[in-house]
């Protein structure tokens, strides 16, 4: 049995996935100019492309599941009687011969034949150790040497793949690609290679979801299928390891298994194999790399012991070393003082303060060997000096950067008899406080802790974590104006705002920030960081004057003015920025401006100005000459709490400032995908509030939300029926509903959507067909039902006609109804023209409809002559044009 072409293409498209760095988004700058609000085209392309692989990468489990269950059953039944496994509550048919015992698993390798190099297990051969699969490759003979003790260990399986393989079809032949293969591998089977081997047992009866986890990431190289039991491994290669992640499942047992290849200590990977280096100890490799300045300031203090330990160092260069001091004394925290017996390469202090030379020393030191390949993004180590930390961190900038503790590692892997060294390019400093322990601790931060207090994050910023804040000191939050800041300090409603557009989610070292880049702040809202070519750093428009500040959760840096979000300007003056003036215009007149502005937790739908002037002339002026009904209708544009568009569902009910509903619905833009597009911050809907279409969402203010609509609310004082009793030119579908009973069921909560006819329709009917219906209570009965559509509506929700999306409504009875709108603009219910569309009801809304969407026609017996000569039109629209 061979994997499907398509399953091998689908497997290289997913290999070929590229890698991008989630904190950091480069290029592709535009401005939405309707709230300012940064966004990427390349990030949300990668977004799509991400949810199309994920799509793939599910349909590719799904076949590779299938194609398991189908080998299982071709091997069962090519198998003698005697070996095939019994089902469940099936008597035995046979026995196994002489002694051996009932078949346990059976293994292969994705492609090949099922004849083609099977090897069988039998219950009890494996018991207690792993079974074999063909491209699984055994630890090499050699002494297993661990020097790194890691407490951390990253289980991520490489999905390699090889998409020659399944076209071998010759046991035991070979090729061009397996001779390219064996040379690519044959380092790691060489002599001079380590094994590090790290089981994970994780214990029984998974959840089914870990239990589908790990099916789905143990696709690899080597698959084991057995009957009850399975095993995946996963095999991978980078420039100078070769590892070997193994899933199984046994008996309700299931274990991970990572085994690594690499070349031992005091042997460096080459073309060849691994080759023997020329190794000192850590002093003279100090010397021999030119760190000699860190050298002579561990001579100062007694290190012979601790340097014949096992140990990793990260150096910093002399340049390094000469920067620290020249920092120190800036600060007059001690002097450069020559020394009678001084040598060339060494520096003595005279220390006006205390300085713990040896912890500075041991703060560069963790013990056990780390080489370069065991680092990863957000690993933390711990450092000679007791409670101290060290935080590596990579980014995928361009060039790629490397940091410990936001000190940039220059070279890496310097071996040594007995450790490692890497060069940093900073002095590192012990990292024991937390990053609320950092801004508790100094005074210059007093502003910063209150408002962080208030905001009741100061716990989540003392615990484990990664995190960055942005801190602005006191002086740059007495830049703010006055009545501002006293609002920050007495804990306003956009006090929380305000302090999580300072806090980053990740660990954003200023290493990291080359050129212009973007990151996402703890509002999920962009930060715009730079670095100009005088080396200056600014976080909008904020510069930052200390940076790199490393914490054990996190980093800090110093900026000079805070980062004041749109969160928390007031609502006003995001009115007055999105130019709401006809709006703040009638705020005024009804005396309104200062109680908008107290609210806290407020949502304003507010009209466009195109909507306000949209109004008839009479029904303005009636509004500005009576302000209990402007306040009312204002009133109504404002709703608690405040709502953000991702917090919204269709139909979501908010409750008004004027005690009555405000029904707000969504339209999905590709009715025919809805249910396969996951719908993402509401890219692919219309939001629609008392039937307006949202035309500007989610502009955030001091306590407040700001949604722009292009029509003015209306505030509803009935229901559908009691809209339909209303209106004399429904008297006869009113007449109708009664004599049914259905007014009963337009007087419940709903939503309903009437489609209502008008009385001139029904009089345009032959007198015989309308004599028929109004007879007729059961005709009258399907008719009314199928002109009712329970669900909301509305004409703004109305998508356009194209052969792909075609938007259906189902009525109470009868057939889906299609709802569209024309390429002239036209608004189409199945055969009929919406001629006017209402506001809505407490319940629902009622639009009036130009023909029924009830043919009458197939209740009449016509003669055999009328059947075989008269047209039959599927509207009678078209029966009046053409009949």
């Amino acid at each position: 049995m061979k994997l499907p072409i398509a399953l091998v293409v689908a497997v290289l498209t997913v290999t070929v996935r590229s890698e991008r760095d989630d904190r950091l988004f480069n290029g592709g700058f535009y401005t939405n100019r309707e709230d300012g609000n940064f966004h990427v085209r390349a990030h949300m392309r990668m977004g799509n492309l991400q949810e199309a692989m994920d799509q793939l990468t599910s349909s590719l489990d799904t076949a590779v599941d299938r194609l398991s269950e189908r080998i299982e059953q071709q091997v069962e039944e090519s198998l003698p009687l005697w070996m095939r496994k019994n089902k469940p509550g099936e008597e035995a048919t046979s026995s196994l011969p002489g002694e051996m015992e009932e078949l346990d698993a059976i293994s292969g390798t994705i492609g090949d034949g099922i004849d083609d190099g099977l090897k069988v297990h039998f219950h009890g051969d494996t018991e207690g150790e792993r079974l074999e699969g063909p491209n699984y490759e055994e630890p090499v003979e050699t002494p297993e040497v661990s020097y790194v003790d890691r407490d951390e260990v990253d289980l991520a399986p490489s999905f390699n793949f090889n998409p020659f393989r399944p076209f071998n079809r010759r046991p035991g032949g070979f090729g061009i690609f397996d001779i390219i293969n064996q040379r690519r591998r044959v380092w790691w089977k060489g002599p001079n290679v380590c094994v590090d081997r790290e089981e994970i047992d994780e214990g029984k009866e998974l959840e089914a979801e870990a239990e589908e986890e790990i099916s789905a990431k143990g696709s690899g190289t080597s698959f084991i299928f057995s009957f009850g039991n399975m095993q995946m491994t996963s095999c991978s290669e980078t420039k100078d390891k070769y590892s070997c992640i193994s899933k199984s499942s046994r008996r309700g047992i299931h274990k991970t298994v990572t085994v690594t290849y690499r070349c031992c200590h005091g042997f460096v990977k080459e073309a060849s194999g691994c080759t023997k280096v020329e190794m000192h100890d850590i002093p003279e490799t100090l010397q021999e790399i030119g760190a000699t300045d860190f050298l002579s300031l561990t001579k100062t203090v007694k290190m012979e012991e601790v340097f014949k330990q096992n140990i990793t160092l990260f150096v910093p260069t002399n340049e390094a070393m000469q920067e620290y001091t020249a920092d120190l004394e800036a600060e007059n925290e001690l002097d450069n003082v020559l020394d009678g017996d001084r040598s060339f390469n060494e520096v003595y202090f005279r220390r006006r303060r205390s300085i713990d030379t040896q912890g500075l020393i041991l703060s560069h030191m963790s013990s056990g060997i780390y080489y370069a390949s065991d680092l990863h993004d957000e690993q933390v180590l711990h450092s000679m000096t007791e409670n101290s930390t060290l935080r590596i961190n990579t980014y995928s900038t361009n060039p790629p950067a490397a940091t410990v503790n936001c000190a940039r590692l220059v070279s890496v892997n310097q071996h040594s008899t007995n450790g490692v060294v890497h060069t940093v390019d900073k002095v590192l400093q012990p990292v024991t406080k937390s990053l609320a322990d950092l801004i508790s601790s100094d005074r210059q931060f007093s502003i910063l802790k209150k408002l962080v207090s208030k905001a009741g994050l100061l716990t989540q910023l003392r615990e484990p974590g990664q995190l960055t804040v942005f801190a602005p000191t006191d002086a740059a939050f007495q830049t703010l104006p006055v009545s501002v800041l006293e609002n920050l300090v007495e804990g306003n409603a956009c006090l929380e705002s305000v302090v999580k557009n300072h806090i980053l989610p990740n660990v954003i070292c200023s290493a990291a920030v080359q050129g212009m880049a973007r990151t996402v702040n703890l509002l999920e809202r962009y930060l715009l960081l730079e670095k100009t070519e005088e080396d200056k750093i600014f976080v909008e428009e904020a510069q930052v004057v200390v940076r790199d500040i490393v914490g054990t959760n996190g980093v800090l840096h110093i900026i000079d003015s805070p980062l004041m979000p749109q969160e928390a300007k007031p609502v006003m003056e995001v009115l007055e920025g999105h130019n709401l003036t006809r709006f703040l215009d009638l705020l005024e007149a009804a005396g309104m401006m200062d109680e908008l502005g107290s609210l806290t937790d407020v949502t304003v739908f507010a009209p466009s100005n195109r909507a306000i002037d949209e109004l008839p002339t009479e029904f303005l002026d009636d509004l500005m000459d009576n302000p209990t009904k402007l306040r009312e209708v204002l009133s109504y544009h404002m709703a608690t709490p405040s709502l953000r568009a991702n917090d919204i569902a269709n139909n979501h009910i908010a409750t008004t400032r004027a005690d009555h509903p405000l029904r707000i619905n969504l339209y999905s833009r590709s009715p025919l995908l809805s249910g396969l597009i996951e719908i993402n911050g509401h890219r692919n809907v219309r939001l629609t509030a008392g039937c307006s279409r949202v035309s500007v969402l989610d502009s955030r203010a001091c306590g407040a939300v700001v949604h722009v609509v292009e029509k003015m609310l209306v505030v509803p004082k009935n229901n559908v029926m009691q809209h339909l009793e209303a209106d004399e030119d429904f008297s006869i579908f009113t007449k109708m509903l009664k004599d049914t009973g259905l007014n009963e069921t337009l007087s419940e909560e709903g939503p309903f959507t009437v489609l209502a006819p008008s009385d001139h329709v029904f009089r345009t009917l032959p007198d015989m067909e309308l004599s028929q219906i109004m007879e007729d209570k059961d005709l009258q009965e399907i008719l009314i039902k199928q002109h009712v559509l329970k669900e909301h509506v509305c004409c703004s929700g109305i998508n356009p006609n194209t052969w792909l999306f075609m938007d259906h409504k189902r009525p109470m009875e009868g057939n889906p109804i299609h709802v569209r709108r024309t390429n002239s603009g036209r608004l189409m219910a199945g055969p009929a023209r919406i001629t006017h569309c209402s506001a809505p009801t407490q319940n629902g809304l009622v639009h009036t409809v130009n023909h029924l969407l009830l043919n009458i026609h197939p209740r009449q017996h016509p003669s055999a002559h009328d059947r075989t000569n008269r047209p039959v039109f599927s509207a009678p629209g078209l029966e009046i044009l053409f009949g």
